[in-house]
């Protein structure tokens, strides 16, 4: 009888004909030769990557993003099922892919500039509905590398700097207006009080260093 060791970081699916399949734990296993089939699993985390791809936004703009998704097989049982004809790391892979474009399509070119993160939860949530399809856990999903057209992207960075500018403009008049209510001010106080005159008049001497000059004459006359 063939022997077969599996690692603390695995375990072994034992499919038989006509039998319940069987889970081996860790160690070293004796198995039967004919009629059975021995799928190893690995439960370390694992990284699919969804190569970059062109969608269409529901605008009509084709941008091209890609996405990642780590997971671990935590019901090896489970895993095997759903991926007895087929790779489970390809069926994960069409799933993502699917949703990727799904969320992509349902989202304007220009909210996607202001959404990636939750463009990301979103796909994450979506993610999960494959835990118990294919008996995993989803560590990780999001969508990464969103990227425009050259002729939009100018655009954009042309918004952009449109925006910048009108805060500048918007914060000089600020400024300016406050500029003006504070002379305004200044004016009224003087107006008023013509002793002002005087004190400021003291007060650009001491500043500037100079000297001044009283006339006493006038001073005696009074």
């Amino acid at each position: 009888m063939p022997k077969i060791y599996v690692q603390d970081t695995e375990r072994a699916v034992v499919l038989r004909s006509g039998a319940q399949p069987m889970i081996l734990p860790p160690g070293t296993h004796r198995i039967k030769k004919s009629g059975e089939r021995v799928t190893m699993i690995d439960l370390r985390p694992t990284l699919v990557r969804i190569a970059g791809q062109e969608t269409l936004t529901a605008d009509g703009v084709s941008v091209r993003c890609g996405a990642t998704v780590t997971y671990k097989i935590t019901d090896p049982l489970g895993w095997t099922n759903a991926s007895r004809d087929n790779s489970g790391e390809e069926l994960l892979y069409l799933d993502a892919q699917l949703a990727m474009r799904d969320l992509i399509a349902a989202a304007d070119a220009t909210a996607l500039l202001s959404t990636r993160t939750e463009m990301s939860k979103a796909f994450a949530e979506q993610m999960a509905h494959a835990e118990q399809a294919y008996g995993i856990t989803v560590v990780n999903a999001q969508i990464r590398d969103i990227s425009f057209p050259g002729d939009l992207r100018t655009k954009f960075a042309q918004v952009a700097l449109a925006k910048q500018e009108s805060a500048a403009a918007l914060e000089r008049a600020r400024g300016e207006q406050a500029t003006l209510r504070s002379l305004a001010n200044a004016a009224r106080q003087l107006e008023s009080n013509p002793q002002l005159h005087q004190l400021r008049a003291l007060i650009a001497l001491e500043r500037g260093g100079g000297q001044l000059v009283i006339n006493t004459s006038e001073s005696k006359a009074n």
